[in-house]
């Protein structure tokens, strides 16, 4: 998406907005914004619907999925070296993980909503195995499947806010970054607490290993 006027319609697409609110949101004429939004509806980009106070206006909302974003300013420093010989499909699986995600993150491409989407349904998968009577056994639980499928060693450092400080996160491993990158386990623990809460939470990640962090640091807002 090159158009900065655009860029601004889509960022006001949280949920369902009127072309009258999009025209005084960003201070651009009826006209303009009238043309910036037929192109993103040509493109499958955004679609409307009629309003349903008002059937001579239209409600517009975005259509297709957000898969990424692009950073060009904001790069990985190098590639990780593949420093020691594959000998197991595990280890096949996780360099070809890590390099993937690397070379994307060389060119700018940040897939935060593609591995949150991914590790939210693996967190779904993983809940389902868990019995539990409260909240603090399940921490405990995810603390030893972490443990058990190597991604990392979970710490809590407060349980309001819930806090997740993981040592040893192979998501990150030897990266070099300027931004968090541990989305996938973000998605994990979304897809968990989502499931326990019965609601909607958010997950931040405020430290990475990445960025030369002690650890990964996770907020849970539930």
């Amino acid at each position: 998406m090159d158009s900065p006027i655009k860029i601004q319609i889509l960022n006001i697409l949280e949920g369902q907005v009127s072309e009258a609110e999009i025209v005084k949101t960003t201070g651009k004429s009826k006209s303009t914004i009238s043309v910036h939004l037929k192109n993103l509806i040509d493109e499958g980009i955004i679609s409307f619907k009629s309003h349903p106070l008002d059937r001579r206006s239209k409600l517009f909302y975005i259509y297709a999925d957000y898969i990424g974003e692009i950073f060009p300013d904001k790069l990985i420093y190098k590639l990780p070296e593949i420093e020691n010989e594959i000998m197991s499909q595990e280890q096949l699986y996780i360099e070809m993980f890590r390099q993937f995600k690397s070379i994307l993150l060389v060119h700018g491409l940040q897939l935060e909503p593609l591995e949150v989407a991914t590790g939210q349904r693996i967190g779904e998968n993983i809940y389902k195995t868990f019995k539990y009577s409260n909240l603090e056994e399940l921490v405990e639980l995810i603390k030893e499947k972490f443990s058990e499928l190597n991604l990392g060693q979970i710490k809590i450092s407060s349980f309001e806010p819930l806090i997740f400080k993981n040592s040893g996160c192979h998501e990150c491993f030897k990266l070099q970054y300027n931004l968090p990158t541990c989305n996938v386990t973000k998605g994990i623990l979304k897809g968990i607490f989502e499931k326990h809460f019965e609601k909607e939470i958010s997950v931040e990640e405020v430290e990475c290993i990445s960025k030369y962090d002690d650890c990964c640091t996770f907020i849970i807002d539930y």
